[in-house]
C-alpha cells in the first residue's frame, strides 16, 4: 500500500510560514518591548508558548508546562523583576483548556475501542466538585461581577484545572504522570545553587539595608521580590511532599540509598535555610501519615521512623532559634516554641492597619463578624470570584470596604467568594480524595510503583489542605495547584481500573490495563 508523504514543495511552504509567524512576532516584540517595557515582553512570550502549544504532543506539553511554571516563571519574577510572569503558567492552562476538547475528539476518533478501565474519580471527588464550580459560578453571575475581575479571579480558579481535565479523560498514559511526579524531587536539587545565593548575598544585602525580614527573601526557585516577599511558603510545602516521596521511593526499593540522602538533605537545606517552621512542623504530620500502616504491621520500625522525625524537626527548630533570633533577644528553646504557637499572625484580634495584614485566625473571626442570617446568600455562597482580592489589576467589592486584606489565607478568600458552601464542597473533595488515595497506596493489585505514588500523592493531598488556613498559597501558587491537578488526575486513573466494582475474585488473575497513550 502506498503512502501519502507531503510534498517537498509542501514542506518548504509549511517552513517559510512558520518562520514568517517568528519573525514577525520577533519584530513586533522588539518594538514592543522597547515601547511598552515588560507587558510586551509578557504579550510576546504568550504568543511564542500559545503558538507553540497548539501544535505540541500532549506528552511534551506536560512537561512544558511543568518547566514553565517550576523553572521560567520564578526567575523571570525574581531576577528580571516581571511580576507580570505569573500570568504564564495559568495562560498555558488555559491554552490547554481551549484545546482540550479537541484533543478528546481527536482521541475518541483515533481510537473508538476504549481501554478496559477508563479513568474516573471517585463519586465523592466529582459531587464535591461539581459543587464547588456550580457555586463559584452561580455566585459571580448573582454578584454581577466585572469582567476583568471575573477573569483575573478565574486564571487561578479555573485554568490549571485543564491538567486535571486532561488526566482523568485519559488523554495522557499513567507513564507519562509517573515520570513526571518522580522528576519533581530533583527540583529540590537544581533550586540548591538559588536558594543558597539568596541566603549567602540577598539576605545579608537586605539585612545591611533594613528592608523586610530575612527569612522572607529565600524563596528557591519559587519567586518573588528579592526587595520583598515571595513563595516561600509554596516552596516549603513542595519541599515536604517531595521528601515524603523520596522517602516512599526509597522504602519499597525504587530509589536507591544515596540518591535518597542527596535528595531528602536537598530539601531539609530548602527549608532550614527560609525559615519556614510551617514546613518543619508539617514534615513529621507527612512521615506519620507515610508509615501509618508500619504501626499495625511492623510497630517498631513505624514508631523509630515517627520519632526520628520529630527529632530530626525538633533539631531544625532548635537550629531556627539560634539562626534567626534578634539581637539581645533571650528565650529558651520552650519560649520559642510557645511564640510559633502564639505568634501575632495566630490572634483572634490582629489587625496592622500600617500593613493591612491580618491574623489568621482574626481574618476568620472578621467574616464570621460581618455574615449572618439577615444575608443567606452572602453567608453560603459568597460576594462572588475576586471580591476579597487586592491587585494592580483588580480591587474587590468585599475588599475595597475595609483598610486592611481580609483575604489572609485561602481559607478567608474562600470564604468571602464562595461561601460556606463552596468552602465545605472543596475541603470535602479534598478529604474524600486523601482517603481513596491513602486507601490505594496499600492495595495489594496496584504494582509498587503506583502504590508509591498513591502514598506520595495522598500526603500532598493532605499537605495542600493544611495549606488552606495557612496562606493563600494554594489558590494563588501555580506549583502548588499543579501537583493537586496531578494528583487527582492519577487518583482517577487508579480508581477506574482498581476501584471496587473492577475488584478480581480469588480465582482470577490481574491482567496488566494500559490506558493510550
Amino acid at each position: 500500500m502506498r503512502r501519502n508523504y507531503p510534498s517537498s514543495s509542501r514542506s518548504i511552504g509549511l517552513t517559510l510560514a512558520v518562520g514568517f509567524v517568528f519573525v514577525l512576532l520577533a519584530v513586533i516584540g522588539g518594538l514592543g518591548t522597547a515601547v511598552m517595557g515588560q507587558t510586551a515582553t509578557i504579550i510576546l512570550a504568550a504568543l511564542v508558548l500559545g503558538f507553540f502549544g497548539l501544535f505540541l504532543p500532549l506528552t511534551l506539553f506536560l512537561p512544558a508546562l511543568l518547566l514553565v511554571s517550576f523553572v521560567l516563571t520564578g526567575q523571570m519574577q525574581y531576577f528580571a523583576r516581571i511580576d507580570r510572569a505569573l500570568w504564564l503558567p495559568f495562560l498555558v492552562g488555559a491554552l490547554l483548556m481551549v484545546r482540550f476538547p479537541f484533543d478528546l475528539m481527536q482521541r475518541r476518533l483515533g481510537h473508538p475501542e476504549q481501554a478496559s478501565f477508563a479513568p474516573a474519580s471517585p463519586a465523592g471527588v466529582k459531587v464535591m466538585l461539581f459543587v464547588y464550580f456550580t457555586t463559584l459560578l452561580a455566585t459571580s453571575a448573582i454578584n454581577g461581577i466585572e469582567p476583568l475581575q471575573l477573569l483575573v479571579s478565574f486564571k487561578e480558579y479555573l485554568f490549571l484545572w485543564s491538567l486535571f481535565l486532561v488526566i482523568s479523560f485519559g488523554l495522557l498514559a499513567p507513564r507519562h504522570i509517573e515520570r513526571v511526579w518522580n522528576l519533581l524531587p530533583w527540583l529540590m536539587l537544581a533550586q540548591l545553587p538559588i536558594v543558597f545565593y539568596q541566603r549567602l548575598i540577598v539576605v545579608p544585602s537586605r539585612a545591611a539595608r533594613g528592608v523586610g525580614a530575612e527569612w522572607d527573601a529565600v524563596v528557591g526557585a519559587f519567586g518573588g521580590n528579592p526587595e520583598g516577599g515571595g513563595s516561600s511558603g509554596a516552596m516549603g510545602l513542595f519541599c515536604v511532599i517531595c521528601i515524603a516521596l523520596v522517602v516512599a521511593r526509597w522504602r519499597r526499593g525504587l530509589l536507591p540509598g544515596w540518591q535518597a540522602l542527596v535528595l531528602g538533605l536537598s530539601g531539609f537545606i530548602s527549608i532550614a535555610l527560609a525559615e519556614i517552621k510551617f514546613a518543619v512542623l508539617l514534615l513529621p504530620v507527612a512521615l506519620v501519615a507515610l508509615y501509618f500502616r508500619q504501626l499495625t504491621k511492623k510497630p517498631l520500625e513505624g514508631i523509630f521512623a515517627i520519632l526520628l522525625a520529630f527529632i530530626v524537626s525538633f533539631s531544625v527548630l532548635v537550629a531556627y532559634k539560634t539562626q534567626f533570633a534578634l539581637d539581645g533577644e533571650r528565650q529558651t528553646v520552650g519560649e520559642y516554641f510557645d511564640s510559633i504557637v502564639g505568634s501575632r499572625s495566630n490572634e483572634g484580634d490582629f489587625v496592622n492597619y500600617r500593613t493591612r495584614e491580618m491574623g489568621r485566625v482574626a481574618a476568620i473571626r472578621f467574616w464570621w463578624q460581618q455574615h449572618g442570617l439577615d444575608e443567606p446568600d452572602k453567608l453560603l455562597i459568597g460576594h462572588g470570584a475576586g471580591a476579597s482580592r487586592v491587585g494592580d489589576l483588580v480591587v474587590g467589592d468585599a475588599a475595597r470596604k475595609w483598610p486592611f486584606n481580609i483575604g489572609r489565607s485561602t481559607l478567608a478568600v474562600m470564604l468571602w467568594e464562595v461561601g460556606l458552601v463552596g468552602t465545605v464542597a472543596f475541603c470535602s473533595m479534598l478529604l474524600f480524595a486523601f482517603i481513596r488515595a491513602f486507601r490505594f497506596s496499600g492495595d495489594e493489585r496496584l504494582s509498587a510503583q503506583q502504590q508509591t505514588l498513591s502514598a506520595s500523592m495522598a500526603i500532598a493531598v493532605l499537605i495542600v489542605a493544611a495549606g488552606i488556613p495557612y496562606n493563600t498559597d494554594v489558590i494563588l501558587s501555580h506549583q502548588l495547584q499543579l501537583m493537586l491537578m496531578l494528583s487527582l488526575g492519577y487518583l482517577a486513573m487508579l480508581n477506574g481500573q482498581f476501584s471496587p466494582r473492577h475488584a478480581l475474585k480469588p480465582t482470577q488473575t490481574a491482567a496488566p490495563q494500559t490506558l493510550p497513550a
